[in-house]
């Protein structure tokens, strides 16, 4: 009888763990939408610019994948808008990404426009769209002061984006 219960609280005790494990939710999908840059200045869209807003993007998706966020891939749909419109229309667009997000297995999405007022100054914006919703759960501004040239600034600020990005989807994850 004593081996019959030392069994059964051995076999328990490796069962548990693997009901716990499939009962959790699985975390969040989230695409990930390039930056697009919103150039208001007299001479938009200069090519360093443009290479600055590339590498802001490279960075801010990379930080994303080491803080654990399950990235999936951009619909084509969205791909095409990004082409074919101007730098804020998806981010003016929040149900309609929403839906195009929703059809391709996305939790969230995440929409980035740079805007360029002046040549000082450049402030990424972001919005996290919770797709199920299709609204905003989060909006953020960053300013980003430095040449084009500086890629340790570009580089900080992306991280700084990411960062708080998954700490809201962590959070949103955790209260599922």
């Amino acid at each position: 009888m004593k081996l019959v219960v030392i069994a059964l609280t051995i076999i328990l005790s490796l069962v548990f763990p693997v009901i716990n494990q499939a009962n959790a939710a699985a975390p969040s999908t989230v695409m990930v939408l390039d930056f697009q840059l919103n150039d208001l200045t007299d001479l938009p869209n200069a090519p360093q610019e443009l290479e600055r807003i590339r590498y802001l993007t490279k960075v801010y998706k990379e930080v994303l994948v080491t803080q654990g966020i399950n990235i999936v891939p951009v619909a084509n749909k969205l791909k095409a808008d990004m082409q074919n419109q101007s730098a804020t229309y998806l981010f003016d667009q929040i149900e309609y990404v929403a839906e195009v997000a929703a059809e391709n297995a996305a939790d969230y999405v995440l929409i980035g426009v740079a805007l360029k007022p002046t040549y000082l100054f450049v402030y990424p914006r972001i919005l996290l769209v919770d797709v199920k919703q299709k609204k905003v759960v989060l909006a953020k501004a960053y300013q980003l002061q430095s040449s084009w040239s500086d890629q340790n600034t570009t580089a900080n600020t992306a991280r700084k984006i990411a960062e708080a990005v998954a700490t809201a989807i962590k959070g949103f994850d955790d209260n599922k």
